[in-house]
């Protein structure tokens, strides 16, 4: 009688090698998480600096007030500046005003739609200060029109210890933070 050697894993060998993919994975997974959420904190904070630099050199270029006004509906076919107080979450719109210096609310008629703002990730909070709440507008020099430094966080579920921090001084140059911001709301 021939003996057939089989060949494969013993139950010890297969139960020690599960074993050592279970803390591999155990410790790859959460890192990959926090890596996904940073990465989109990033994302997010470079897409409104951009936007903000945009602003800004929109309204030297073309010499009138520039605003980035926050929208409860920026895809709208007339969006609207609207929404929740010091709230950016839903999105904004960035226009030239015709200017008419006593509102600074987008008019469809005679103010230009320079660019549209998608509203953030989900799981992403962006929240301003009282001199950003409404809006941010640049002058054709390129200084804003605010009383103070505008201030916007951008936080997620993890707090403002893993947050981004925008801010706006009357220069208009924007500077950007991150890690321990202090607070998701700027005013508390």
């Amino acid at each position: 009688m021939k003996h057939i050697k089989i060949r494969g894993f013993t139950v010890p060998e297969l139960l020690i090698t599960l074993g050592v993919i279970a803390i591999v994975l155990s410790t790859a997974v959460p890192s990959l998480s926090a890596t996904i959420k940073n990465n989109r904190l990033a994302t997010e904070l470079n897409r409104v600096v951009a936007d903000i630099h945009f602003a800004r050199s929109e309204a030297a270029k073309r010499d009138v007030r520039v605003i980035l006004c926050r929208s409860a509906n920026p895809n709208a076919s007339t969006p609207a500046c609207s929404g929740s107080t010091k709230v950016w979450t839903t999105g904004y719109i960035i226009y030239a005003d015709d200017g008419n210096h006593a509102n600074s609310w987008y008019d469809n008629g005679s103010d230009i739609l320079l660019r549209r703002s998608q509203p953030a990730t989900s799981s992403l909070s962006l929240r301003t200060n009282g001199v950003w709440n409404n809006y941010l507008e640049f002058n054709p020099n390129g200084t804003t029109n605010e009383s103070g430094e505008a201030i916007m966080s951008i936080c997620d579920d993890r707090g403002s210890d893993y947050g981004r921090k925008i801010t706006v001084a009357r220069t208009g140059i924007p500077r950007m933070y991150s890690g321990s911001i202090g607070d998701c709301s700027p005013d508390g």
